[in-house]
């Protein structure tokens, strides 16, 4: 079901007087009434998540060993996620590659994944991280565009994603409201999300 113009409304307030540096630092809203299909995301400590963030490269070698520390904090164990939680002087991912696999295996999660099924995965756990109200829509448009994919993707829900993101950078007579793109914006990432795992890692 389509968001309405009240919703962006209230998100958004009025175009012409909003300060566009503003777009990005909105608080969230959930649009979960409006997409029931989108699924919850995962919690963002999940191995899976964690291995996922990884393998597209969303996470960095020095942050590991504070994960690590989390992971442990939340319950999870196993004898190289003690050791990451201790490592010190983690300079770049090569550093930790090694145990980090370990930790992967003896979590029992999938690894190496491929970037490209990683980049997948975590979009769709991005966009429904929107859709559940955790995630500002337009932030997230940017971290899909830059972080995620470096501005080069095949799929072509992602690349519509792009495209908003240059629309709303065009003089105001050249491109639609900001009420019309955010709603566009907003049911693509609910088409993202309401992917199933069989689609996500055929793509």
């Amino acid at each position: 079901m389509p968001i309405g113009r009240g919703v962006i409304q209230f998100l958004f307030g009025n175009a012409s007087k909003r300060d566009f540096s503003n777009l990005y630092g909105m608080p969230p809203r959930s649009f979960a009434d409006e997409h029931p299909e989108v699924p919850k995301p995962d919690h963002e400590l999940t191995p899976l998540q964690i291995a996922i963030r990884w393998g597209c490269h969303d996470l960095y070698g020095e942050d590991m060993p504070g994960i690590a520390c989390e992971l442990l904090e939340a319950g999870a164990d196993c004898p190289s996620l003690r050791r990451l939680a201790g490592e010190v002087n983690v300079q770049c991912s090569a550093d930790v590659e090694d145990i980090v696999a370990r930790v992967f295996e003896e979590l029992s999660v999938p690894y190496p994944i491929s970037e490209i099924t990683a980049r997948n995965l975590l979009s769709r756990q991005v966009a429904r991280e929107v859709i559940a109200g955790e995630r500002n829509p337009w932030a997230a448009a940017n971290h899909l565009e830059i972080v995620i994919w470096n501005w080069q993707t095949s799929d072509p829900q992602v690349q519509h994603i792009f495209e908003l993101n240059d629309e709303i950078d065009r003089a105001v007579k050249y491109r639609r409201s900001m009420d019309e793109i955010t709603r566009d914006l907003v049911n693509t990432l609910a088409t993202i999300g309401a992917r199933a795992d069989d689609a996500v890692v055929k793509q």
